[in-house]
């Protein structure tokens, strides 16, 4: 049974208090408990995890979410690019260009699912290494 003290175990996928494998605690969930603390009032201090029902669900959105921020940081690259070789004026163009990369890297947001908190094992060695 829980303690009082500590908090529930959420899945970020099932919404179901289970437990499983810790979420990482990055910008962008410091970002939204911060929000939630300070202008909806509404932080309930969750742990974040994923259950053992939901990873294979959450393996593949999370490399769905990987795959689709490289595609938009690229055509952000590429925009960039292009918009200053067609500009006149080079520094408009760099402006723009850099608008519109910010713009797209915000936008691959819209699909975010954070990293899980898993520990590095050094001791974990591949076949060549052995």
């Amino acid at each position: 049974m829980r303690e009082r003290n500590l908090p529930k175990s959420v899945c970020i996928i099932c919404g179901q208090e289970k437990p499983g494998i810790e979420v990482k605690e990055d910008n962008v969930i410091r970002a939204i408990r911060w929000f939630k603390r300070n202008v909806t009032k509404n932080e309930q201090g969750n742990k974040l995890v994923v259950c053992r029902d939901c990873y294979l669900k959450y393996s593949t959105l999370r490399s769905k979410y990987e795959s689709r921020q490289k595609l938009y940081i690229a055509l952000g690259i590429l925009f960039v690019i292009f918009s200053v070789m067609v500009s006149t004026n080079k520094l408009v163009g760099l402006g723009m260009g850099i608008f519109v990369f910010v713009l797209l890297y915000l936008i691959s947001f819209l699909n975010y699912i954070p990293a899980l908190n898993l520990p590095k094992n050094p001791e974990a060695k591949t076949k060549n290494e052995k």
